[in-house]
């Protein structure tokens, strides 16, 4: 080879790597790439809360939405005695159950199909009440459903005095697992086609994911292993923590390999995991819940975290997903109490095509029960990501 040929050839290579590095920074700005929504982008009920949301498409070409939902109003006190604690809204920690809907377009009209999974009812099972934090993702032309339930511990006790309501309360919020249903297409969910783990995926250690394991995210990584982000807490009901927990396989024997935020400054919530190609790195988008504004300035709002490895990781560049509002249509922009549960559809190469998110206009227990309008009302909602010119 020539001077002059090693010359070009050596340019071309500087040039190539140059190319990669650039395409592989992370210069993902969601907030930037958010449009606006009607109520042909809402999933509302007259009825029910709506909350939590997941949306894949199957082979039909049309899209699945897996949410949460529980009635509106007070509860019977037929099997304890204490079940008002669970009136209105904080009904979801007894009475959420995961329902299905089917839409002709990513993000709405969506139709709703029925509920395929609650409670089983069983007393000693750790999936006895609640179905929640549905998330649904494929993988080698297979469906899983990843869920929260919990059961009842009697037993629950604390180093702090807490009355008798608050500990009842947290008799159920401290056995909260992650299992998954598997199933060969979306409507087979609708069924009754489908597998549920006979027991959790991931579970509290009373170590490091101490009292609860929820908000599963699960993606598949580019070294062909199966990487899980979710929520657990510091003892004694302390501030929020992420973790990180990888397998081989996306339905069993997840092993925890390093935490993501355990910081209270840090604290986050509903992660919604994925892995980007292009940029060469995963992606969460979360709830920020501190209101140090170490992440982005508002608690609550939407933000962004990244990792090259799905080990180590740290808030994005560009770290605002979404302040707690919605962009409308006709030129409004609708504030809300609470913005949460965030999911990004993406392609397959991992470019995030739309945000999902479970909303609510009034805060929630704010109002009486007997009380109740459409404004307090919740649901949830989808935004098309646009491209962002440059």
């Amino acid at each position: 080879m020539t001077k002059k040929n090693l010359y070009f050839y050596t340019l071309i290579v500087v040039l190539i790597c140059s190319i990669t590095k650039v395409s592989a920074q992370d210069d993902l700005n969601m907030n930037a790439m958010l449009s606006r929504v009607d109520t042909n982008n809402m999933m509302l009920s007259n009825s029910h809360y709506i909350w939590c949301n997941s949306v894949v498409k199957g082979t039909d070409g049309k899209y699945h939405f897996f949410f949460s939902q529980w009635p509106h109003g007070k509860k019977k006190l037929d099997d304890d005695s204490l079940n008002y604690i669970f009136d209105g809204f904080s009904g979801w920690q007894k009475y959420s159950e995961i329902a299905y809907a089917v839409a002709d377009s990513l993000t709405g009209p969506f139709t709703y199909k029925g509920v395929i999974l609650k409670g089983t009812g069983e007393a000693g099972r750790w999936d006895r009440f609640m179905m929640t934090n549905p998330q649904i993702r494929c993988f080698k032309g297979k469906y899983y459903l990843y869920y929260v339930s919990n059961s009842f511990n009697p037993n629950l006790t604390f180093k702090k005095d807490y009355n008798r309501t608050q500990l009842q309360w947290f008799r159920y919020n401290c056995t909260q697992h992650i299992g998954v249903a598997v199933a060969d297409s979306p409507e087979d969910f609708l069924k009754g086609n489908f597998k549920t783990s006979k027991n959790p995926i991931m579970s509290p250690d009373g170590v490091t994911r101490i009292e609860i394991t929820n908000n599963p995210s699960v993606t598949k990584g580019p070294d062909g292993k199966y990487y899980m982000i979710f929520k657990s807490r510091i003892s004694e009901l302390g501030h929020m923590t992420m973790w990180m927990a990888r397998s081989d396989y996306p339905d069993k024997g997840f092993t925890v390999i390093s935490k993501v935020f355990t910081d209270p400054d840090m604290a986050c919530e509903d992660p919604c995991l994925w892995y980007d190609y292009k940029r060469e790195r995963f992606y969460a988008a979360v709830k920020y819940f501190s209101n140090k504004g170490t992440i982005i300035s508002q608690f609550g709002g939407l933000a962004l975290i990244t990792s090259k490895n799905g080990t180590d990781w740290e808030v994005a560049k560009n770290p605002l997903v979404s302040l707690r509002q919605l962009m409308m249509k006709d030129g409004r922009v609708m504030e809300l109490a609470n913005l949460e549960r965030p999911f990004v559809y993406t392609d397959e190469m991992g470019q995030p095509l739309a945000l999902f998110g479970a909303f609510s206009i009034v805060k929630q227990g704010s109002y009486k029960v007997d009380d109740y309008t459409p404004a307090c009302n919740t649901g949830n909602v989808g935004i098309i990501l646009m491209p962002v010119k440059k």
